[in-house]
């Protein structure tokens, strides 16, 4: 069953993703009979020496999105092409991360006496109803809204179908992933974006259902993985099994867990951190400091790791986490956290004894859904938020 609507006309697209370490932002050109390809992108560091506030959080990350909003309309169409007449853009998608978005699988079941004929007035009522059971998001009454409600699995008398309604059936299952932000963020983010880019339409997100279904499109036989997302500060595991997204963990650790252990263990200036990861993970050089560094980057993965086994021990009793996982994260983290895992022991959480088979996401593996004009640089995240939006566009 795809996720994806019919494909359309070519457009314009802005796509923006944003997450707890960066802000980025891409000029996509949609295409209903090619590849479509992104013309530009830009990306903005969130960067915080100490754990902040979620006020504060979200001050730097709005101050990031400015930036990048800046970037796109300043900068980004004339390197696109478009010179000094910027296209009409009619769509500006919006991917969101922890601790922006937090999402649930609503599972549905209807069980008639005898065949009915399913309509999409029929699944309104049954989701009416789901929603009288008390909100585990816990978002508040008051500022929770729901941002996106996608219906990824269908069973009608026992079978999968893709297109249910028009269907007569006496038994019919829904799995209904729902996502969920605060008002008063989606809306500060729409006021800094708006106050440049003039779409007709926008929309939000998550980006665990853009993964999601993405990887169902590359990975078509694989029915159960873990998706892994590490961010600046959040790492986010979702679990997919028989095809179906069915659960979210989210904790605070990650990248920036990393970097502000180089401040204090090594001494080094929280606004070099950055430079000396990628410095270390490429070069792979030797000597007392460079022995010192690894020493507490080890140590980083270590408590990480720590952290990674609590949150599975989070998920329901009933769900065995599969073997398969794919991860996204920066290219200069990557590896590390992909080690971190295949070292780990997590026995009592898988069905196998054997380690977790780790698979970094990469913008070349989606080289057949999505292209990049060769003056820029191939950000994965971007690539995967493309794909979907390409598809997904009005």
């Amino acid at each position: 069953m795809s996720l994806f609507s019919p494909e359309k006309e070519s457009q314009c697209m802005l796509l923006f993703d944003i997450g707890s370490g960066s802000v980025g932002g891409a000029i996509l050109l949609a295409s209903a009979t090619h590849t479509p390809t992104l013309l530009y992108s830009f990306r903005s560091e969130i960067i915080l020496r100490s754990r902040a506030t979620g006020r504060h959080l979200l001050s730097h990350m709005l101050r990031s999105l400015s930036e990048v909003v800046l970037a796109v309309t300043k900068e980004g169409f004339g390197v696109a092409g478009f010179g000094v007449h910027p296209p009409q853009i009619r769509e500006v998608f919006v991917s969101l991360s922890a601790p922006w978005v937090m999402s649930k699988t609503t599972f549905l079941s209807l069980k008639n006496k005898k065949s009915e004929v399913l309509t999409p007035a029929v699944f309104t009522t049954l989701l009416e109803h789901s929603r009288e059971e008390a909100d585990p998001l816990e978002l508040g009454k008051k500022d929770g809204i729901e941002i996106e409600r996608k219906l990824i699995k269908t069973i009608l008398n026992g079978y999968e179908t893709s297109v249910p309604y028009g269907k007569e059936a006496a038994e019919v299952d829904f799995a209904v992933f729902r996502s969920f932000s605060v008002a008063r963020i989606t809306e500060q983010i729409m006021d800094t974006i708006s106050r440049h880019i003039h779409a007709k339409h926008s929309s939000f997100h998550s980006f665990s259902m853009v993964a999601f279904a993405v990887l169902r499109e590359l990975y078509p036989s694989e029915e159960s993985f873990l998706i892994v997302d590490i961010s600046g500060e959040q790492t986010e595991i979702s679990v997919v099994k028989n095809g179906v997204l069915v659960e979210i963990v989210t904790f605070p650790s990650a990248k920036i867990h990393i970097l502000r252990l180089l401040e204090g263990d090594a001494s080094v200036p929280f606004s070099g951190t950055t430079t000396l990861l990628k410095l270390h993970s490429e070069s792979g050089s030797t000597g007392p400091m460079a022995e010192k560094f690894s020493r507490i980057i080890e140590k980083g993965k270590k408590e990480w790791r720590e952290k990674f086994s609590e949150a599975l021990s989070k998920f329901s009793a009933e769900v065995f986490l599969p073997r398969r996982v794919f991860l996204t994260a920066d290219d200069d983290v990557s590896p590390l956290f992909a080690e971190a895992i295949r070292q780990g022991s997590f026995p009592h959480f898988s069905m196998s004894s054997t380690s977790f088979d780790v698979t970094e996401l990469r913008s070349d593996q989606m080289a057949s859904l999505v292209r990049w004009s060769p003056s820029q640089t191939p950000d994965v995240f971007i690539s995967l938020i493309a794909t979907v939006a390409n598809r997904l566009r009005r």
